[in-house]
């Protein structure tokens, strides 16, 4: 088999569901397979990736998601299986590391941030009074979940003592603080879609709110690429080893802020946007990998 596609929902969403279709377009023998359908077995000194179907020998796996809402213990089990498949020689998309990497937002910021990309000053800590007094001196701040999406969860603060009662509370539910300085950026931010090493469109997510993410109700609207823009999602691309992101910019007072990189982007607003599909330059990466 040339390439498996995989994610958590037992019916694929629309971009893995792109995907499927540009992958099949190309002559490519092409299967979607649920997470959970994949099972390790070890013996003989050898392990082996398969589903009920038999063993699974792909050129490339494209990973559309690990799950959201799992335990650790189901987390480790899909890493490892995926991380088989690596080292049996699958091409994976995006590759295990790298998309665990983008799950930890911490993570994320200190990798950006190492390289040199400009990140929101961030705070992540299980002391609540630590907690307090960062959120203190930051004045206007954002508490997040250190792994998420979409915007969910997320909360901002402009009183110290009105995070405080919050962060108390997530910490009693042995919930980690998450905290970042806000940024004062225009009623959007810019999502920046990269595929080897190309930023191939982008799109302002206008927003009457301050989350900006297309799912708590933004609208995409075309924007024009710039070599700074450019130049600065890519960098976060190849900075967090991926083939292909979704790079969320703000447009800060002091310059462009990065605020995240997401590995498994939803495009559906991007497509609406801009006319373009990533699928299309996805599987022409694909195709190129898979007939080396």
């Amino acid at each position: 088999m040339a390439v498996a596609i995989v994610a958590e929902s037992q019916t694929p969403d629309e971009p893995t569901r792109d995907i499927y279709f540009e992958v099949k377009k190309r002559g490519l023998p092409v299967r979607y397979i649920p997470i959970q359908r994949l099972s390790v077995k070890i013996y003989n000194g050898e392990a082996i990736v398969e589903t009920r179907r038999g063993p699974l020998e792909p050129s490339a796996v494209v990973i559309r998601g690990l799950g959201y809402v799992i335990d650790t213990n189901t987390l480790m089990r899909r890493v490892s299986a995926l991380r088989i498949l690596e080292r049996r020689g699958a091409v994976a998309i995006n590759p295990v590391d790298a998309l665990l990497n983008c799950r930890n937002k911490l993570e994320t910021v200190y990798l950006l941030s190492k390289a040199g990309i400009p990140v929101p000053p961030t705070v992540a800590t299980e002391d609540l009074y630590y907690g307090y007094v960062a959120a203190r001196d930051m004045g206007r701040v954002v508490l997040k979940p250190i792994q998420g999406s979409r915007g969910y969860g997320a909360m901002m603060f402009e009183d110290a003592e009105q995070a405080f009662q919050v962060m108390r509370t997530l910490l009693i539910a042995k919930t980690p603080l998450y905290i970042q300085k806000y940024i004062e950026k225009p009623n959007r931010d810019i999502r920046i879609i990269v595929v080897d090493g190309r930023a191939i469109g982008c799109m302002y997510r206008v927003s009457s709110s301050w989350k900006t993410n297309i799912a708590q109700g933004a609208l995409g609207v075309p924007c024009e690429l710039n070599p700074e823009l450019e130049e600065l999602a890519v960098k976060a691309t190849h900075t967090m080893g991926l083939i292909y992101s979704g790079v969320d910019i703000g447009e800060g007072k002091e310059g462009y802020v990065v605020f995240e990189v997401n590995a498994s982007p939803d495009w559906r607003g991007f497509k609406q946007a801009t006319g373009i599909n990533p699928a299309v330059h996805i599987a022409e990466y694909i195709e190129r990998v898979v007939k080396r």
